[in-house]
């Protein structure tokens, strides 16, 4: 190891943590929300229409502000109705696509804001727009009234410091009048109407950004058409920052080839063959000799598998059904696999993956394993660069406690409607178990389930099912609504569309057993198609004899260096992101 080249990066590099500079991979999320506006629409169906003005101001120094979670009042609402834009300070408004559930809030969203990320010293006001469908529950001291309740999101330090202008509205359902309606924790500041529909606005100018305000009201009951007959956890009290946590002591970089070194002092033929069998199957390279720190978060479940190290099958087979869920492939065939793409595809709904999988249909509906390769390829490259600055060992954790989440969100499910529609949104993510078949099967095994909206792309020959109301249904595809349309509808409810039910059992059969053969068609042979991807994403190391190599890599403004007795050393710095 060459000694002299390595010690006088390390010494800057102690040196720099000595007096407190921090390089750009230990920067953490803080800013100010400069603006906390929240209005709630209560719907004649029991639902309600939640929208957020969030305005941030980066601090100075501080990591970007790319994601914004959202706490929501509880689980009761589709991602397919969120709506979200990003208002620059001079008042333009675009639109953001990339909207999912979140990974650091309970329950509630991520917005990825892309080329719109906040910089240091910047500000962005983020506009989102999401249903939530179980709203609206009876009064507890009077049967004759329903109420609701709702406490703003808002974030906990050390990501969020200074005082909001915190603004609550409710939006009464349309016919209430003010001599019927009742306030709960405190009485509203002014009254208001909109579309002739009265509105409660409760201001507090000078509000903590970290602390909960929790707001109710009560109507009569008549002015709904749907009190549900439980009442859930209101949200808020759980919701965190939308940064990642994790102190940065006691993760500095440390260079070594160990993995390398191993091979070297095992030097026997036998082992070396065993070595690069294995090696083959393990697409990702060598894990970062330079750990980073804390969790990296907003990995897409098929990223998260990638990260994992899941067989290439399964996360291939994941790609499908999660194009499937966006209605942008139709299955031909499971036994053969024969696929082929919805046309028009999705405009601004798919990734870089995605549409590379769709590229790799050939006209006969199977798959060009080549071009699967180079897809998976470019998308193993994107993991690891991504994984730059931060902990692989923390970051997979996290993603295995965010699988089992989702199998405990389906098994807690106290009815089928809730099951079924918590089973869909975690699909992708439950996918990635190992016992997903063994597991499915004994979650859903027993009682109705109501088929996904996505069904008639996945068994377009199986004829439609009755549904349990005895008529016979289609999926339903989800339905947002926009603020433009807003002063035209009195209310959130429309004609509700029964989707097919079947027996737990035969749901099990169908989906996950077709999931299985799936991943069993999708490539031909699983070892071959993983080598081909290993050769360009893991290759052998190759014999340089006794000369040293020594590199460096520069990233975010850190500087790091490591010197290793063999070429197929993995040296890689810490860089910056999120």
């Amino acid at each position: 190891m060459n000694w002299k080249r390595l010690f006088p990066i390390c010494a800057l590099v102690l040196g720099l943590l000595a007096v407190g500079i921090l390089p750009a991979w230990a920067l953490e999320y803080r800013f100010t929300l400069d603006r906390n506006l929240s209005r709630v629409w209560v719907n004649q169906d029991g639902s309600a229409d939640i929208e957020y003005w969030l305005t941030f101001t980066c601090d100075q120094g501080a990591h970007p502000i790319d994601i914004v979670d959202v706490g929501l009042p509880n689980r009761s609402y589709h991602l397919d109705s969120v709506q979200a834009a990003f208002i620059a300070p001079d008042g333009t408004e675009t639109p953001l696509e990339d909207v999912y559930a979140s990974t650091v809030v309970s329950t509630g969203i991520e917005v990825h804001l892309q080329e719109h990320t906040i910089q240091p010293g910047e500000q962005g006001t983020l506009y989102v727009l999401v249903n939530v469908g179980e709203m609206v529950y009876p009064d507890t001291s009077d049967e004759t009234y329903a109420s609701l309740n709702f406490t703003p999101h808002y974030y906990e330090p050390p990501y969020v410091h200074g005082q909001t202008d915190l603004e609550v509205q409710f939006v009464f359902p349309p016919g209430v009048t003010p001599e019927e309606t009742r306030y709960h924790e405190r009485e509203f500041d002014e009254t208001d109407l909109i579309n002739d529909r009265l509105v409660f606005i409760y201001s507090y100018p000078e509000a903590s950004s970290s602390q909960p305000y929790p707001h109710g009201i009560s109507f009569p009951a008549s002015a709904v058409e749907t009190v549900h007959k439980a009442p859930v956890v209101v949200g808020g009290s759980d919701s965190s920052g939308s940064g990642s946590g994790g102190s940065w002591l006691g993760q500095i970089p440390n260079c070594a080839c160990t993995g390398s070194f191993f091979a070297l002092v095992m030097g026997i033929m036998g082992w070396s063959v065993y070595w690069n069998r294995r090696r083959k199957l393990k697409y990702l390279p060598p894990a970062l000799s330079v750990e980073g720190v804390g969790i990296k978060r907003g990995l897409t479940a098929v990223e998260a598998a990638i990260l994992l190290e899941r067989p290439l099958n399964k996360i291939l087979t994941m790609m499908m059904f999660g194009l499937l869920k966006k209605k942008a492939l139709t299955v031909l065939s499971d036994d053969p696999l024969k696929l082929e793409p919805v046309s028009p595809r999705p405009a601004g709904k798919l990734r870089d993956y995605e549409t590379a999988f769709l590229d790799s249909i050939k006209p006969d509906g199977s798959l060009d394993e080549k071009e699967l390769q180079a897809a998976v390829v470019t998308l193993v490259k994107a993991v690891n660069k991504k994984m730059k600055g931060f902990s692989r060992k923390e970051t997979v954790a996290y993603y295995e406690s965010i699988v089992d989440r989702a199998w405990n969100q389906v098994q807690s499910a106290t009815t089928p409607e809730i099951k079924s529609r918590y089973f869909d949104q975690g699909l992708e993510w439950m996918m990635m178990d190992d016992k997903f078949e063994e597991r499915s099967t004994r979650t859903v095994g027993s009682g109705p389930f109501l088929m996904p909206s996505w069904w008639a792309y996945y068994r377009p020959w199986v004829p439609m099912v009755r549904s349990s109301r005895g008529r016979s249904s289609g999926s339903a595809a989800g339905s947002g609504r926009s603020r433009a349309s807003r002063s035209s509808q009195s209310g959130g409810g429309g004609r509700q569309i029964t989707l097919p039910t079947l027996p737990g059992a035969a749901f099990a059969t169908t989906v996950v057993g077709g999931i299985e053969r799936s991943a069993g068609n999708v490539v031909s042979r699983l070892e071959s198609f993983t080598g081909g991807v290993t050769q360009r994403t893991h290759p052998a190391p190759k014999s340089t004899g006794t000369s040293s190599r020594s590199s460096s890599h520069r990233s975010g403004g850190c500087a790091c260096a490591c010197a290793c007795a063999c070429a197929g050393c993995a040296c890689a710095c810490a860089g910056g992101g999120r």
